[in-house]
């Protein structure tokens, strides 16, 4: 919140958020680790990054870099995320306007929200749409463990998490008619096996 980003500068998330610590302000959360969800400090940072994100695009600023995660998040949707994940995952953009943009972010009611403020310069007639598409989907495997519940019952410790191939659409629009439409991204989220607990014990 409150970044001014001149004509031309990149900036990333990432060095704006860092460090993820307690004393920044951060507590841990749920983060993924291996294909499975762990707590970090600073877990689901990323549903910052990922806001960012759809703010920009709908912007139009360049995007140099942003990654998918892993496996899929539930706040947006395939392709529309962008991780935050040590020194490798980032999301970098360009103001490439021709004047400074200002940078708005705030809670409110549990629900982040981010504007950009700049000189508009696009034409009124002119809209835009990004429609995300799956492509694939792989379902989650199940794996089983024994537990001293009574023999036979079965409860599942963790759903798993299926995985998708997705790719993004960018449709430009003038006068409410569609005169464009490209893949702006492709996404690639892994899957990761659904644990089920077996009761072994004897009555």
């Amino acid at each position: 919140n409150g970044a001014v980003i001149m004509p031309g500068e990149e900036f990333s998330a990432d060095a704006a958020m860092r460090p993820y610590t307690f004393d920044n302000g951060y507590a841990e959360a749920g983060s993924y680790e291996n294909g499975k969800v762990v707590q970090s400090m600073g877990g689901g940072i990323c549903q910052v990054s990922s806001t960012l994100y759809n703010a920009c695009i709908l912007a139009e600023l360049e995007i140099t870099q942003r990654q998918a995660h892993s496996m899929t998040v539930a706040y947006v949707d395939p392709s529309m995320d962008a991780a935050i994940a040590g020194d490798y995952k980032d999301l970098k953009f360009v103001n490439n306007t021709e004047t400074p943009i200002y940078v708005e972010g705030y809670v409110s009611g549990g629900y982040i929200t981010f504007r950009i403020y700049g000189k508009e310069t696009r034409p009124e007639n002119r809209t835009i749409e990004f429609i995300s598409e799956t492509l694939s989907t792989t379902a989650p495997k199940k794996t089983f463990v024994a537990s001293d519940a009574s023999l036979g019952s079965k409860s599942t410790v963790d759903s798993g998490h299926t995985g998708i191939n997705a790719q993004l659409w960018k449709v430009v629009y003038e006068n409410g008619k569609e005169v464009s439409r490209e893949v702006f991204n492709t996404s690639n989220y892994r899957s990761s096996d659904a644990t089920v607990s077996v009761g072994t014990s004897g009555v």
